[in-house]
């Protein structure tokens, strides 16, 4: 490769590092040798990858330039609304966006729009403006292709990472992680950690030794908002406090997420495995699942359980639909199903979720049923949401200024939440099949500007285990996600709960 190309790549590489410096949160200059030259390799990668295609070299290095750039707004953009940086898993939400526009674009600032736009427009002006080679070295540019390809997966296998992605990015800087996690993540290993993951978690083995019916609620948004202060109404949850008094458990909930990001909690639930087993799939662990797997649909079913997931939402969401098949829920009743029902702004209401929900337990049926079920009415983004001067006075007395607009959008579904929960309970207490109800928020609401007003930016959402039959007194006990499955098991015995005990969901621990 003449001098021209190879100057034009390194230069390349020095200017990525001004639009990844602006990148949140900020990148310490005092990094490892190591991320330097992964981030050199990844810039001269993508415009080797350039040139062989469009024979265009200063066209090239403002491409991979725009690229790290157009990255780091959007990882702005995620930072800013979910505290967590653009990760490779990202990557494959992209068809989600253009197929479900609603739940990602309001979270692009105008500015990030904007320059988008422009963006494209100048990498048109530069591919035009910019004179091809006349003799394009093909078996060099490919040679260098390679060379910067296996240089950037050497440097990414031994860049010291937590997996922790804001810790990493102050560490390394954005690019650098991005691309370490990117190549490091979509190894055969990744699949493979997930898979032995799941093989000793806590639902490998084992079966119901009672029969009840089960349900499991995922509330979108669910949690306790009374705590961020006192001035929100505490009626606004009665049927959730009446849950908790007559539940066998309840606390609050340590997960995974926060303000989005529901998949991870969702399956640390229904796999018991804690994000920490997953490595590289903890951030969207649903792509990584292409066979059958143990999970707490699988263990039901090895009870002689029908499993079934009620979600008013499109099915195919985060890949939902494939991904429930190998968890082992022979049933899947979407957005589909929900064509008739009553809506609470955008989405389907969570009432018609609850007669969903009892619709499938009167259904003629010679087995016990597991129903799980998640609710979209709470899903963001509650700016775009209209909200009615002085409807903020019936959930919270903080006044009707418009910084407080979303909260009351938020707190009005909250509201419609425990009127679900309201609905759920009076039926299940007149069901003569004993019951078990457990009830959970996936997240806190991506709210940062509410919380950030109020001083109490809340992490943990609300869970409680609640049954129809064989009352005893409630304990509170704080627990993570991936704990939670585990209680719901124990708390199904109403005489010796000891029959599914900890050892009898760790087999393993015998050894």
């Amino acid at each position: 490769m003449n001098a021209t190309p190879a100057l034009s790549f390194a230069a390349a590489a020095a200017l990525a590092l001004l639009p990844e410096a602006l990148a949140k949160p900020r990148a310490s200059l005092r990094r490892l040798p190591l991320a330097f030259a992964l981030h050199v390799a990844a810039i001269a990668f993508i415009c080797a990858c350039v040139v062989l295609i469009t024979g265009r070299v200063h066209f090239a290095a403002f491409v991979a330039v725009a690229l790290v750039g157009l990255l780091a707004g959007v990882s702005n953009a995620k930072y800013t609304s979910l505290r967590e940086p653009f990760v490779f898993t990202d990557l494959s939400l992209f068809s989600q966006l253009f197929a479900h526009p609603r739940l990602y674009l309001p979270f692009l600032s105008a500015g990030t729009v904007v320059a988008i736009v422009l963006g494209i427009g100048v990498v048109i002006a530069a591919f035009v403006a910019d004179a091809p080679l006349a003799h394009r070295p093909v078996g060099t540019l490919l040679f260098a292709a390679c060379a910067c390809l296996a240089a950037a997966y050497a440097c990414a296998a031994r860049l010291p990472l937590t997996l922790q992605a804001v810790d990493d990015q102050q560490r390394h800087g954005f690019f650098a992680v991005f691309v370490a996690y990117l190549l490091n993540g979509m190894r055969p290993a990744t699949a493979r950690q997930l898979r032995a993951a799941l093989a000793e978690g806590p639902f490998a083995s084992g079966a119901p030794h009672t029969l009840p019916d089960v349900i499991l609620i995922q509330s979108e948004s669910f949690f306790d908002a009374r705590r961020l202060s006192s001035r929100i109404d505490p009626s606004i949850l009665r049927n959730f406090d009446l849950a908790r008094r007559a539940s066998v458990q309840h606390g609050e909930l340590t997960v995974p997420a926060w303000g989005a990001n529901t998949m991870r909690t969702e399956f640390a639930v229904l796999t018991g495995v804690d994000q920490t087993q997953l490595g590289y799939a903890r951030f969207y662990p649903y792509a990584f699942i292409r066979r059958a797997c143990a999970s707490l649909a699988s263990w039901f079913k090895h009870g002689g359980y029908r499993t079934l997931a009620i979600h008013p939402y499109y099915a195919d969401f985060f890949g939902r639909e494939r991904a429930f098949e190998h968890l082992q829920i022979d049933r899947f009743i979407d957005i589909k199903s929900f064509a008739d029902a009553a809506r609470a702004g955008p989405y389907v209401a969570d009432m018609a979720v609850a007669e969903a929900i009892i619709k499938a337990l009167d259904e003629p049926r010679d087995k016990p049923v597991l129903i799980f079920s998640m609710t979209m009415e709470n899903h963001g983004p509650l700016h775009l949401e209209t909200v009615e001067a002085g409807e903020g006075a019936a959930f919270h007395s903080l006044g009707d200024d418009a910084h407080w607009r979303d909260l009351t959008a938020y707190l009005r579904h909250l509201a419609n939440a425990d009127a679900m929960l309201g609905r759920l309970l009076d039926a299940l207490r007149a069901r003569r099949r004993d019951t078990v109800l457990c009830f959970y928020g996936d997240h806190v609401p991506a709210l940062p500007h509410v919380f950030a007003r109020l001083r109490n930016e809340p992490a943990r959402s609300d869970y409680f285990i609640w049954r129809n039959y064989s009352f005893v007194p409630s304990i509170r006990k704080d627990i993570s996600a991936e704990e939670l499955g585990v209680d719901l098991v124990k708390a199904l015995a109403p005489a010796a709960p000891c029959e599914v005990s900890a050892r009898t969901l760790h087999p393993t621990e015998e050894r």
